[in-house]
């Protein structure tokens, strides 16, 4: 599955577009699939990205910050998702570690909507 969202970022341009604006290094190809070995960067890195891609689709995102509580993000990013029309049936808890099942779902779906 991250192989698939890698190659649907890289043809969004996302290392010129997001990386390097908002100086993040490029993805590995498990980067999401599995947990780091700093989680709060991983979920941070997983924040921006999903703000990024919601901003690519016209659709305005509120502003995450990294003091913000994972829950509550999570929260924020499964109703934004819903409003841009991608319903995914799944629990804040899957999305706040910033990595696995969840993160990689909301991710695709992200990335296929944005291309």
């Amino acid at each position: 599955m991250m192989e698939d969202i890698l190659d649907t970022l890289k043809l969004l341009d996302y290392e010129n577009k997001f990386c390097k604006n908002k100086g993040f290094k490029p993805l590995s190809k498990v980067h999401f699939a599995t947990p780091s070995e700093n989680p709060s960067e991983q979920f941070i890195y997983f924040v921006s990205l999903v703000s990024w891609l919601l901003s690519i689709n016209n659709h305005q995102a509120p502003s995450w910050n990294k003091y913000e509580d994972p829950m509550t993000a999570s929260q924020n990013i499964i109703l934004e998702l819903k409003k841009l029309g991608i319903e995914l049936d799944m629990s804040p808890n899957k999305l706040k570690a910033g990595c696995g099942d969840g993160v990689c779902t909301v991710l695709i779906s992200l990335t296929q909507i944005s291309l």
